[in-house]
């Protein structure tokens, strides 16, 4: 639901975002589970799109907690950062605010909370 997605535009070059994101998941100790080059994969469909990726990332310490309170809630996790090109200058970066897309499952709210803050730390520019 776009009211859980936070964005801000980045006077910043796409190449030099996504390389700071991607060390920061690192630094922020979470495991960076998978990158999607989205143009890439478009690309070999006629498609063609501005520079486009998305970061999947987590931390396992977490799961217990969420598997043991509601494991519904697996759905919104991991968490992804989108990285979209604008112009050569100017990079949109967007999330679900996990405060908002985790409300609905039985869990700590606090755990949300902690996420996004620690998320808040990677994007933080």
């Amino acid at each position: 639901m776009k009211t859980h997605v936070i964005s801000k535009i980045l006077a910043l070059p796409f190449g030099q975002v996504f390389k700071t994101l991607q060390q920061r998941i690192v630094e922020h100790s979470f495991l960076l589970l998978h990158e999607i080059d989205t143009q890439a994969i478009v690309t070999k469909h006629g498609v063609t799109i501005p520079q486009l990726r998305q970061l999947l990332f987590f931390e396992p310490k977490y799961i217990a907690q969420i598997m043991e309170n509601d494991p519904l809630a697996i759905n919104d996790i991991p968490l992804k950062l989108v990285v979209q090109e604008i112009d050569a200058q100017t990079t949109q970066l967007s999330f679900k605010n996990p405060v908002g897309s985790l409300q609905d499952y039985n869990l700590d709210p606090s755990i949300a909370a902690e996420l996004l803050d620690r998320v808040q730390g990677i994007v933080t520019f």
